[in-house]
């Protein structure tokens, strides 16, 4: 099979007539029974009392409300539960005839892999092929079977273009590839991955599907937490939902589309603008002579490939990624020689990987840090933390650690840290990453109300629904700068 050939679903999706090609294939790979969790010091359990087998040969796809448990379940899977999070568990979890709840997640490697949901944190060595290599390394296998698995796993995960590409010049998307390959290149007999989709454009989703499906059919265990049920469901042998922590049945697809409310009829001036700005990473040049500019009152969207830019540009425009040539004003201030701190809180972004930017022990506290470099203390504080947390459904919470939430869970606190401050220009990098349509939808009702203020609002994603939902209009990553796009945001974001 290749990427782009239709796939062959063993079974329909809610799993009522599982066939296997053989008996072998019939084998539990996975068993859990009556799993129970709490993280320390949460108030309610993760997981309660799930029971689940995982056949060889079968994909299963969990779907659900963020922080439902399917990350937990997942982690539980690879033996992070509770050797890595700490909490109190119950209940029995085996993998290929391991203690995955005794054993050191270690002791597990060959028989399990996980892709978790931000890939920043899964890279190890500098460069793609190194990182691909570690796991088989690790394993001790001879020289020749590490370079046949690295080429082959990269294939699969359609990253051989990056092959000789160092790790921190790829984007997001370009790193969530890296991450699946090396996860692949291990040939784990249970694989779970957990929004594997979520920062892939459309084609490398599709080919990323065909491969699971097709890894599926040679025998391995396929277990998926997705929030973007559409890209996967057409693979699966049975769609499972992980709700308060408890499994069932498969959801109904949500209505994932919002009513768009109109937009500003007198937009204002410029915002923020780019002007003939040359960047890239050492002799690999990502935009050239790029120019643009953001409105008050207007949301834009940035689309375009994976490694296209958006995120480069995203960069320059906060000052995290110093342009070779060209100016960023931000009203008409020229602000490219000012580093980040100092175009806060005019300009405010929040970046793709936000569990790397969580610095305090509570959400409360993570909220409040805008607000301390501001000076706004007293009953003022506790107000507008407690607005922002409101908007982002957080308000229950605001005692939790930032890193014991799911990846969805954080992106709302890193989106209310940044929203606190009440910024004019917001720039948002793959804001959905982890969020349920529900969760979009509030977002998109934000992000629209804050243009309605005046804000201006530029949105990098991949989300075709939510960018229908949030945007004025659309700017497509293309030769090297930005451009407007020449269709309506559904129908370029779905060519």
């Amino acid at each position: 099979m290749t990427f782009g050939e239709e796939v062959t679903v063993h079974g329909d999706p809610d799993g009522a007539h599982m066939q296997y090609p053989d008996p072998a294939e019939r084998q539990i790979v996975a068993r859990v029974r009556d799993l129970a969790f709490a993280y320390g010091g949460s108030t309610s359990p993760a997981l309660r009392g799930v029971s689940l087998d995982v056949h060889a040969g079968e994909v299963v796809v969990l779907e659900g409300p963020s922080g439902g448990g399917k990350s937990t379940l997942l982690r539980a899977l690879a033996g992070l539960v509770p050797d890595f999070h700490g909490g109190a568990v119950s209940g029995a979890v085996e993998v290929d005839g391991h203690d995955a709840l005794a054993l050191p997640p270690a002791a597990l490697g060959g028989a399990v892999g996980i892709v978790f949901q931000d890939p920043e944190s899964q890279a190890v060595l500098g460069t793609v092929d190194r990182d691909v290599a570690f796991g088989p390394q690790n394993a001790g296998l001879p020289a020749h079977e590490i370079v046949r698995r690295v080429e082959q796993a990269l294939r699969d995960a359609g990253a051989a273009h990056l092959s000789g590409r160092r790790i921190d010049e790829l984007s997001s998307g370009e790193r969530q590839r890296v991450a699946i390959a090396g996860v692949l290149a291990r040939e784990p007999r249970l694989l779970v991955l957990d929004e594997p989709t979520s920062q892939l454009d459309h084609d490398a989703a599709t080919a990323l599907a065909a491969t699971l499906r097709r890894l599926a059919d040679r025998g391995t265990a396929v277990v998926i937490a997705e929030h973007r049920g559409e890209r996967v469901r057409p693979i699966a042998d049975r769609v499972l939902a992980v709700t308060d922590g408890l499994l069932g049945p498969a959801p109904q697809p949500d209505d994932d589309v919002v009513v768009l409310t109109p937009p500003c009829e007198v937009p204002g001036p410029p915002a923020v603008r780019v002007l003939a700005v040359d960047a890239g990473h050492g002799e690999r040049r990502v935009m050239t002579e790029a120019s643009m500019a953001l409105v008050g009152g207007r949301v834009t969207a940035l689309v375009g490939p994976n490694g296209s830019g958006k995120t480069t540009l995203l960069r320059v425009l906060a000052g995290l990624h110093c342009p070779d040539s060209g100016c960023v004003m931000i009203g008409d201030d020229d602000v490219s020689a000012l580093p980040p701190e100092l175009r806060f809180p005019r300009l405010g972004l929040v970046p793709q990987d936000p569990g790397r930017h969580l610095l305090t022990e509570t959400i409360a506290d993570e909220i409040g840090v805008a607000l301390t470099s501001l000076g706004v203390e007293g009953d003022a504080r506790s107000a507008r933390i407690l607005d922002a947390a409101r908007d982002m459904g957080l308000d229950h919470m605001l005692e939790r650690h930032p890193l014991d939430l799911s990846v969805g869970e954080r992106e709302r606190v890193a989106l209310a840290a940044i929203l606190v401050a009440r910024p004019r220009v917001l720039i948002l990098d793959e804001p959905t990453r982890g969020m349920d349509p529900a969760r979009k939808r509030d977002l998109a009702r934000i992000i629209r109300s804050r243009a309605a203020d005046g804000v201006a609002v530029l949105v990098a994603t991949h989300d075709a629904p939510f960018a229908m939902a949030a945007a004025d209009e659309v700017l497509v990553m293309r030769q090297g700068g930005p451009v407007p796009g020449e269709l309506p945001p559904a129908t370029v974001l779905t060519i």
